[in-house]
């Protein structure tokens, strides 16, 4: 199966993780066999989701690298030179992408959003790339994003971050903030590295980078009456996590990632998340590095609950085929250019999308920074569908 690309654009290019090292064999002695049995790894640190003593806001600025003064007296000096290195790159690449990427999409967002309601953000095929529907939706106060991958922990304690762990964190970033996504393959890797649990490290990171205040983080769960609640001992469908959190005027947002595979068939096995997603009120829908899936007959159940709930989709071409965009319901713009997908998606390419572009190549508007496969400025699609009435 081909691997898949999916969810968060030119972001910034973090250092390489250390690489792993190589156990070396053992010469043998006489009455030992020449293969010895692996050493034993040591247990990993205590990792969970609970109110750390110094709150969420401390917390969450910690793993991104923006404030450690309440964490470096329990560090041990490898540690502190380990968070400093993460800190000082990671704040210099966190002001060129904004300059680069995100302060261009809110250009964008100012004039072609203008008076699209967004009480509800929803980005399936999102992977933990919260920084681009934060910026795409800044007024929600709900968002709703969707991946594969489980929601992970952090370590317990200040000290149980160990030096390897922000060089590991800055691998499992570097794809989302060189070119705007995730490569699912890496984030299987990645997001269970030593140390590294799950994506809400990176939920944390893109957050409060994003420039909000992380009050609170709590398990939560899909059951089969179609109801999010906290999570507990009670049979779950889908599982995921809420960060609670504040924006500059003290308004309060809340982020809920959950854990769940949207093809049909996984859905099928899960009629109370289907109902929670049916359910939706009205969200505007963001969908890129979406690996072409809702092209197939199998991504149908997703693609007829976008189409049926949301009052806006913002897209790239990899999202729902054009083809299902009735103009008797949807106002579509075109944005920017398009040509044939990269190369492992290239079958997916788009005839009637294609002609639309040229039919009326003055109606198309340009587009000032790049988006999705073709995250590079000058090269991207962007298509955005308002529904009317």
């Amino acid at each position: 199966m081909i691997p898949m690309l999916r969810g968060a654009t030119t972001i910034f290019a973090f250092i390489s993780a250390l690489l792993p090292a190589f156990a070396q064999e053992k010469a043998a002695t006489p009455g030992q066999s020449a293969v010895q049995p692996a050493a034993a790894k040591p247990p990993r640190p205590p990792c969970g989701i609970r109110t750390p003593e110094l709150g969420w806001h401390a917390e969450a600025r910690f793993i991104a690298g923006m404030d450690g003064t309440k964490f470096t007296d329990s560090m041990t000096p490898e540690q502190k030179v380990a968070w400093h290195h993460y800190s000082r790159a990671g704040g210099a690449d966190w002001k060129r992408v904004k300059s680069q990427y995100l302060d261009r999409i809110d250009d964008w967002r100012k004039t072609s959003l203008a008076g699209v309601p967004t009480g509800t953000a929803f980005y399936p095929f999102s992977g933990p790339d919260a920084a681009n529907v934060l910026r795409f939706f800044p007024d929600a106060r709900e968002y709703l994003m969707i991946g594969l991958e489980p929601v992970g922990c952090i370590p317990t304690n200040p000290s149980d971050f160990a030096a390897t762990y922000w060089p590991n964190l800055r691998q499992s970033l570097q794809s989302v903030v060189a070119m705007g996504f995730f490569k699912t393959d890496d984030m299987r890797k990645d997001f269970s590295a030593d140390g590294v649990e799950g994506v809400l490290p990176a939920l944390l990171f893109l957050v409060a980078r994003s420039g909000y205040t992380v009050t609170d983080v709590m398990p939560v769960m899909i059951g089969a009456d179609g109801r999010v609640v906290a999570a507990g001992p009670a049979r779950a469908e889908t599982r995921g996590v809420t960060i609670k959190f504040e924006d500059e005027k003290r308004n309060t947002r809340a982020l809920t990632y959950f854990s769940l595979n949207l093809q049909d068939s996984s859905l099928k096995r899960k009629p109370g998340t289907v109902q929670y997603l049916s359910g939706l009120p009205k969200p505007a829908t963001l969908v890129k590095s979406a690996s072409y899936l809702m092209h197939k007959k199998y991504f149908s159940t997703i693609r007829e609950v976008i189409l049926s709930r949301s009052v806006a989709i913002v897209e790239d071409d990899s999202g729902i085929p054009y083809r299902f965009f009735d103009k008797s319901v949807w106002d579509v713009r075109l944005y920017g250019r398009y040509t044939k997908p990269i190369q492992m998606f290239d079958t997916w390419f788009q005839e009637d999308l294609k002609s639309a572009f040229t039919a009326d190549e003055a109606k198309v508007e340009a587009l000032e920074f790049g988006i999705g496969y073709k995250y590079r400025p000058k090269t991207s699609t962007l298509i955005l569908a308002r529904r009317r009435g």
